[in-house]
């Protein structure tokens, strides 16, 4: 239920962030136009629009080229590993301290997870008709995050519990 509640909430943020705001800008600067002639609102937003896209195609660029390998980094472990390697000697930490701090499990976190999967996906098929080559850019996006989460989850995070699918509802319906 937690984490049904943070990918819900978490989903809603970005998507009034990045989505919505984008967006809103370019109506916004095409009201003016739209207020000195209102017949021609579709025709004017037809023309605003599309501009958005450019933005939405080097979004989706700068998370294969940022987002993912820092998913692969895994910032928190690496700066947790380095600072007791920095401040301890290895040899006077115990096997305690050793699993608990640096070779922790870690879980996955689906409520942080799915939602970024879920704006990819929002934005790709929303503007997919305005400007097809977005769908090649989400490709790439999916193609490259399949890769890095199979291995995440194959090789650095363990189940902490199992759901039963009860995401699922959830990420259909956004």
């Amino acid at each position: 239920d937690v984490q049904n509640s943070i990918l819900n909430r978490y989903f809603y943020y970005q998507l009034a962030n990045i989505y919505v705001t984008v967006t809103a800008g370019s109506l916004w600067d095409s009201l003016f136009d739209i207020m000195q002639r209102p017949s021609a609102a579709f025709e004017i937003l037809g023309r605003s629009l599309p501009t958005v896209v450019g933005y939405f195609v080097s979004f989706l660029l700068t998370k294969v080229l940022a987002g993912l390998p820092m998913v692969l980094l895994r910032g928190g472990s690496l700066f947790k590993m380095l600072f007791y390697r920095c401040c301890f000697r290895e040899s006077l930490l115990t096997q305690r301290e050793l699993d608990n701090a640096i070779y922790r499990k870690e879980g996955l976190i689906y409520g942080w997870e799915y939602p970024t999967q879920l704006l990819v996906i929002v934005i790709c098929f929303t503007y997919a008709c305005m400007s097809p080559v977005i769908l090649l850019c989400g490709a790439i996006y999916f193609q490259l995050a399949l890769l890095v989460y199979k291995k995440q989850i194959l090789h650095v995070y363990t189940p902490e519990y199992e759901d039963g699918g009860q995401m699922f509802p959830s990420v259909v319906q956004r």
